[in-house]
């Protein structure tokens, strides 16, 4: 069965310029018909999810390329199998590395969760002058992810213009 690239890029929930991307840097190969229209396989298309799914996981176009050249670079079964194994291995520690630092961040947003939940009914304005003196925000500083979002000291604000004032 052969499928068009934009049946394809529907079913993978993609678009076809991320298919002729991975084309054009030659990780897949359609077959083409004598008017030179490209014809995938079901090979094809699992390839491209494979592709896509690596991707999805900050895996790079050179590190796809690599592991996708492995076997054709190889002389021997013995030769790829191993080479193939060493930077499976590899992308395995690079996704555990990953895999912690996502649970690092998520710990993070459920103590920030936590901390502003506490806010919740607040009349105040969330600004960082009236906030910094609320016990609410206890802590805010230790939150990683509450740095995006907890405001620098406003220069309009009266607070920070007298400190600012007053060194």
């Amino acid at each position: 069965m052969s499928l068009k690239i934009g049946a394809i890029a529907q079913r993978l929930e993609t678009t076809v310029r991320t298919l002729r991307f991975y084309e054009e840097h030659g990780l897949v190969h359609p077959r083409r018909t004598p008017g030179r229209t490209r014809l995938y396989t079901q090979d094809d298309e699992a390839r491209f999810a494979a592709l896509l799914g690596l991707a999805r996981l900050g895996f790079s176009l050179q590190q796809l390329a690599e592991l996708a050249g492995l076997r054709a670079s190889s002389q021997t079964g013995d030769e790829a199998s191993r080479a193939v194994a060493s930077r499976l291995k590899a992308m395995d520690t690079e996704l555990e590395a990953r895999a912690r630092a996502i649970e690092e961040r998520r710990q993070d947003i459920a103590r920030g969760l936590a901390l502003v939940e506490r806010c919740h009914g607040c009349q105040q304005r969330p600004v960082r002058a009236i906030c910094d003196r609320c016990p609410a925000s206890a802590g805010v500083r230790e939150i990683e992810v509450l740095n995006v979002v907890w405001d620098e000291a406003e220069p309009h604000c009266p607070t920070a213009s007298a400190m600012s004032e007053n060194p």
